[in-house]
């Protein structure tokens, strides 16, 4: 097989393969890239990042959400909020307002708030309560240790990443502090909550400026519920990593292009994390501290939920306008404050998204696309074993590509080496193709002229040459000839004779084709063939039986064509029959011949016995005579067939006596007369075979009124079954066969 494939012209098919997997390698791996002008840039997954980014959404779809040990609540501006509180800013003292119920009340761990404190919008006239606010919120801050604000450098959208530095950059070159409010210190700590432009998939996990290193919100978070500060974190080449102050390793986060993190996907907008509008934290906080027993229960029952969780404060408002869509929430925008909740879970658990290095997806690549791309130039008869193993091959990678995820977080491409893949395959075919092409023209015109078609396409199919040899192979022999040809010699002259031949040979031979009979040779008018070879045929037996019909359907319509067709034939022409013989059995099958030249053809006792079968259907008056072989075999396939047993014969040549049997008719064409003749006609074989002599003449006499090729139906039949078996009882009758008989019938002559 290997030396099929490993060929001049395949080694040249191979190196477009080379060159189609490192296309795709090429496009893959390319990574970090910042197009930061159009909202993103190009990740780990190169130009191909929006499709890989697509299959990574089905996967955390396929795998669904995941529970984290740590609780997380969200405290929603809603349009609820924005209804009752009038539109933003607001004054801060809501957010302080809600702090302290949250801790006094809530009893909660930490807090990050996902709002920019700026100035902007604050009105001239407003400023001294802005003003007042500030200073609730700080008051707040100060007294609620664990508060994380927001800071971002978007409006000065000049983020520091670090692909953009420059290795000789200075310190003081650095960008300033992001915009964050600066009143005094009571505003406590502040955490980033910059994204990638648009793109929520990758979240900057630090930025240095020339005063300080920043965080994001969710570490910040994740270090208060650990109970440590900022110092615990350490900023390696390719990770960041926490320890607490004994150095044991807390957490340690990989990060793409040295600053940036993947969050893990633990649940969809509103499925898990408990909810609440800030209107109601800030109604039930008033509630707890100034309400009647019955408020203060209600709102003890109301911050219930919220005791030892994480709670993120955030905008859900459509209008406001921070909102985009996310993995497990399909193309429906939610608001981007669930993007710090999963990413802090992500932290808690260390559950990061983990992603094979560049090597090893190259190797993925090149082994898919080369792998699949060596299905498609297998030789031709390994073709369909090729087409399923290469499925399964492509089927199989894309369900480990889930299963890895599912269950160790990590992703591995599937679009770059699956492209590579597909365009492997589909060079390979095309090649593969030109390839057989020329292969086919040079066979065909070495051997067409003097081998069958069907072993030319057979030759070529294998990808072998011609040789001399067979196999025992299961077939099903035919033999067919017609009745009185001897006659048709004599009365038509060599043309009428050529011409009736020539149409009688195409109408059987089309259907034999049809029906998947390899034609073997023509005899003169005699046509023998093979089911089964050199084309395997399932239920090839009960094919040929089929097939024995139609061919004496087509018959009889062109005897009817024939004596349509006035004085231009002889009358005994309008009456042709044929008779078929068949069986089915082991014979030798192969090119036999001279090494120069040969054919494909049968050999053997099987065969032998098919050409008896045609010859001795005379003797019964039969048309189309099977062996008990053959009929067993067609009626494990199906019951279309109508079959009458004609004897227990020992035909010349053979000692074992063999069963024989006629086809009368399919099954769907068989009438009650038929039935009828059949069924007495069984009574006398059952008879006969009991020596009920008598019993069995009156049986068959009966039945040979039936007869189909009775002589007012059929002039030209020699006889039929019932009138032979009225002959051979009557002989019986006068020379009784002895207590030994077995109804056993010796042919005397072929």
């Amino acid at each position: 097989m290997f030396t099929k494939i490993f060929t001049h012209q395949n080694t040249v098919v191979l190196f477009l393969f080379v060159l189609l997997c490192a296309f795709w390698a090429l496009l893959s791996q390319v990574p970090y890239v910042p197009i930061l002008k159009q909202g993103g840039f190009l990740g780990p997954d190169g130009f191909l990042c929006s499709l890989e980014d697509r299959t990574i959404d089905a996967r955390i779809s396929a795998r669904g959400s995941m529970d984290a040990p740590v609780k997380v609540c969200y405290v929603d501006v809603d349009t609820e909020a924005i209804t009752r509180l009038g539109n933003f800013p607001w004054n801060r003292e809501y957010f302080a307002t809600a702090l302290n119920a949250l801790f006094d009340h809530g009893h909660i761990k930490a807090a990050g708030m996902d709002f920019v404190f700026s100035a902007a919008g604050v009105s001239a006239g407003r400023r001294e309560e802005a003003e007042a606010g500030n200073r609730a919120l700080g008051k707040s801050l100060h007294k609620n240790k664990n508060v994380v604000v927001a800071a971002t450098f978007l409006a000065k959208k000049n983020f520091p990443f670090m692909f953009e530095r420059r290795a000789s950059q200075p310190e003081d070159e650095l960008p300033e502090m992001p915009e964050f409010p600066i009143v005094g210190p009571t505003w406590g700590h502040v955490g980033l909550i910059d994204a990638i432009g648009s793109d929520v998939r990758y979240i900057p996990f630090f930025a240095k400026t020339s005063s300080h290193t920043y965080f994001p919100l969710s570490l910040k978070l994740a270090l208060f519920y650990w109970g440590l500060d900022d110092s615990a974190v350490d900023i390696e080449e390719d990770e960041l990593v926490v320890r607490n102050p004994e150095g044991v390793e807390v957490a340690c986060v990989p990060l793409v292009m040295r600053q940036l993190a993947e969050p893990n996907w633990f649940s969809a907008w509103m499925e898990k994390d408990h909810h609440a509008s800030i209107l109601k934290v800030i109604a039930f906080g008033q509630a707890a501290d100034h309400g009647t027993g019955e408020e203060k229960k209600m709102a003890r029952e109301f911050f219930e939920p919220f005791k030892d969780s994480v709670v993120l404060i955030g905008p859900v408002d459509p209008l406001l306008k921070d909102i985009g869509t996310m993995p497990l929430n399909g193309s429906q925008p939610v608001p981007l404050v669930s993007v710090h909740g999963n990413l802090f879970k992500t932290l808690i658990t260390g559950r990061f998204i983990e992603r094979p290095p560049v090597w090893v997806n190259c190797v993925l690549i090149f082994a898919l696309g080369f792998g699949a791309a060596l299905f498609s130039i297998v030789p031709q008869r390994f073709q369909d074993a090729a087409k399923i193993v290469g499925g399964l091959v492509f089927v199989g990678y894309i369900v480990a590509g889930f299963l890895l995820f599912a269950s160790n977080d990590l992703i591995i491409p599937l679009v770059a080496p699956l492209g590579a893949a597909v365009s492997c395959t589909f060079v390979g075919s095309l090649m593969h193709l030109a390839i057989e092409q020329k292969q086919k023209r040079r066979i065909k015109g070495m051997f067409g002229t003097y081998l069958s078609h069907e072993l030319v396409e057979k030759m070529i199919e294998s990808g072998e040459e011609p040789q001399l040899g067979g196999i025992d192979a299961e077939i099903t022999a035919f033999f067919s000839d017609v009745q009185g040809f001897s006659s048709f010699s004599e009365l038509l002259t060599p043309q009428q004779l050529v011409s009736l031949m020539n149409e009688y040979l195409t109408a059987m031979t089309d259907i034999l084709m049809e029906e998947e009979c390899y034609v073997d040779k023509y005899i003169g008018d005699a046509i023998v063939g093979i089911f089964n070879s050199p084309i395997e045929l399932k239920d090839h037996a009960f094919k040929a039986c089929i097939t024995t019909q139609l061919l004496h359907k087509r018959l009889a319509e062109m005897r009817l064509k024939w004596a349509s067709e006035g004085d231009k034939w002889p009358p005994f022409v309008s009456k042709m029959q044929v008779r078929i013989g068949l069986n089915t059995g082991f014979a030798t099958v192969g090119n036999m011949g001279s090494q120069k030249r040969f054919n494909y053809t049968m050999m053997g006792d099987s065969v032998n016995l098919a050409a008896r079968c045609e010859s001795g259907a005379k003797a019964y008056g039969v048309y189309t005579m099977v062996t008990g072989e053959t009929k067993r075999a067609a009626e494990a396939a199906g019951d279309d067939c109508v079959f009458r047993f004609l004897d227990k014969v020992i035909v010349k040549g053979r000692r074992e006596p063999v069963e024989m049997y006629e086809i009368v008719c399919l099954r769907k064409d068989l009438d009650e007369g038929t039935i009828l003749c059949l069924s007495l006609y069984a009574e006398g074989v059952e008879h006969y075979q009991a020596q009920r002599w008598a019993s069995a003449l009156n049986s068959f006499e009966k039945s040979s009124a039936l007869e189909r090729n009775r002589a007012e139906q059929n002039p030209n039949a020699p006889t039929t079954p019932s009138l032979l078996m009225i002959e051979r009882t009557r002989d019986l009758m006068e020379h009784p066969p002895g207590e030994g008989w077995n109804g056993v019938y010796v042919m005397k002559g072929k």
